[in-house]
């Protein structure tokens, strides 16, 4: 039977939901004996995604990227870490900023697999459009 990322993924999130803290140590390693053991190391970054993916959704988390031409300020943070909370019904966002020479300005926010683009290109590329 060929067991899929996804699934070891699954089995890997019910196993620790099960467990206290102190007990985590031990089902992480055996299940990593049990990964060697069917010839699937290789695949362990995949998991280990997959797994995040799940945890997430179960817990209400929502991983965002903010893609702007210079790093954030902390305000601005936490007033797009709200945006998103309440765009997404989310117990808890993990904003992860990065920039790019390339944005003229404005900001681009991509959440799972929806993009949110403010950017000053965007705007520029629709006003043309709206022109010709």
């Amino acid at each position: 039977m060929n067991v899929s990322n996804k699934q070891y993924a699954q089995t890997l999130f019910e196993l620790t939901q099960k467990e206290s803290e102190g007990n985590l140590d031990d089902v992480i390693k055996k299940f990593a004996e049990l990964l060697r053991k069917d010839k699937r190391l290789r695949d362990v970054d995949d998991i280990i995604k997959k797994f995040d993916d799940i945890y997430n959704k179960e817990n209400g988390v929502i991983e965002a990227e903010i893609i702007t031409k210079e790093s954030l300020k902390n305000d601005l943070k936490d007033r797009l870490r709200e945006f998103i909370k309440d765009r997404y019904r989310a117990k808890k966002v993990i904003l992860k900023n990065r920039t790019d020479e390339n944005i003229k300005g404005g900001i681009i926010i991509k959440v799972n697999d929806e993009i949110l683009d403010g950017s000053v290109v965007r705007r520029l590329r629709e006003l043309k459009k709206a022109i010709e």
